[in-house]
Order: C-alpha cells, then structure tokens, then sequence
C-alpha cells in the first residue's frame, strides 16, 4: 500500500507540475496538454470516468508543433500517465526530458538509461547503441537501482536484439515507417523484453522497461 500510494503521488506530480514553470500561459500547448493529464489524473482517482475521459482528449499535432520544441510523449500504464515532456538537458546524445523538474526521463539516442521522481527510479543503465539494437547484436545490459534501505542493486541481463522487420506506425496522427526492432533479455528467474521502432537514426517509439516496480513505459517522438 505504501508503495502505490508512493507511485500514485509521483504520478499526480508529474502530471500537475508539467503545467507549471516560466511558460503557463494558454498559449503553451505542452501545458495545455498536461493540464489535461493533470485533470485526468485526479478524476482517476475520484473514479470520475466522464471527466476522465472528457480530460484526455488528444492535442493536436500542430498545436504541439506551435510549441516551437522538440516533444516526447510518455505512457506509463502503471502511473496511469499519458504526457507530454520537453527538454530539460541534452549533453552529447543524451537527452533528459522533464515534467517541467518533477520527474525526468534520460535517454541516450532513444534508449532509456536513468528516471528521477517516479518514486521507483532506474537509477542508471549499461545499455546497448542504437547500432547494436539495428545490428541485432548480443551484449550485457545492466541496471542500477537504489533500493529502499538506500543501498544499491544491480543487475545484468544477457540480451539479443532481433529485427523484427519494416512496419508502419502513427505517432499523433502521422504514419511513419521504421523497423521494429526486439531486445529480449534474460537473467535467472527474471526476463525483459524492450520494443524499438527506429526511424534513421530516430527511435520513433519505444516500449522499455524500466524497473520491477514501475514496469514499462512507452514513449513516443512527437515533435523532433
């Protein structure tokens, strides 16, 4: 109990904090949009199906595109979030994405690596390149995280990466074609299994895993 009340307070943050910061005026489609995530979360919790419903009607591409920033959409079925991120930092390829400083998503070239204020953080990842994954390679992936007495946990799967094949997918009202690629990984008594659909050089949408607790999070590159 004690951890879902942690996972849904993270989630309600999440959600009510990316309408905030500098921009908060109503012409911020982002906050906008989160503002409706925000709505939605909190008539979950009411068990207000009309408002909920009514809460998360999808925002339009060219409103978001009008944002003038790069945007990821993120999903989390355990959070029951539905969002959009902006850049908070972006070093070499790796990019950090944030509910305007709540929580924060960080990958590298598209391939998840470290969450903060989700209450159940990846803490960090020894993850494989974009070219392994389209390569189809074998490699280690290990993760960090930081369990509830402060002390850390790691553990190291045995990964392959298989190209499923070419496929077409709609990100907010756009088809996009890409090549799904599937990580499957495996370690005793425990396996993950991480979807890529790459664009070029571009994980368009993804579906990774991200901790016991959390589980899986989708994300999807709306505005590049």
């Amino acid at each position: 109990m004690k951890l879902q009340a942690c996972l849904a307070s993270a989630a309600i943050g999440l959600a009510l904090l990316a309408g905030c910061g500098n921009d908060t005026g109503s012409t911020n489609p982002v906050a906008s949009a989160v503002g409706q995530m925000a709505k939605a979360s909190l008539a979950k919790g009411k068990g207000d199906k009309a408002a909920t419903s009514a809460a998360t009607a999808p925002t339009s591409r060219q409103d978001l595109a009008a944002f003038g920033k790069p945007i990821l959409r993120v999903r989390s079925e355990r959070l029951g979030q539905d969002g959009f991120l902006t850049i908070a930092d972006a070093k070499a390829n790796v990019v950090t994405w944030t509910a305007q400083g709540q929580a924060t998503f960080s990958l590298r070239d598209g391939i998840l690596i470290q969450t903060r204020g989700l209450a159940a953080d990846l803490m960090s990842a020894e993850a494989p390149s974009l070219e392994q994954l389209k390569s189809g390679a074998s490699y280690p992936r290990v993760y960090f995280f930081l369990g509830q007495d402060d002390r850390g946990t790691r553990r190291t799967y045995a990964c392959v990466a298989s190209v499923v094949g070419r496929e077409k997918i709609t990100v907010l009202d756009r088809t996009h074609t890409v090549t799904h690629v599937s990580e499957r990984c495996s370690r005793p008594n425990s396996q993950v299994t991480n979807d890529f659909w790459i664009e070029g050089k571009t994980i368009r949408k993804s579906r990774q895993w991200a901790s016991s607790r959390i589980s899986y999070v989708e994300f999807e590159q709306v505005i590049d």
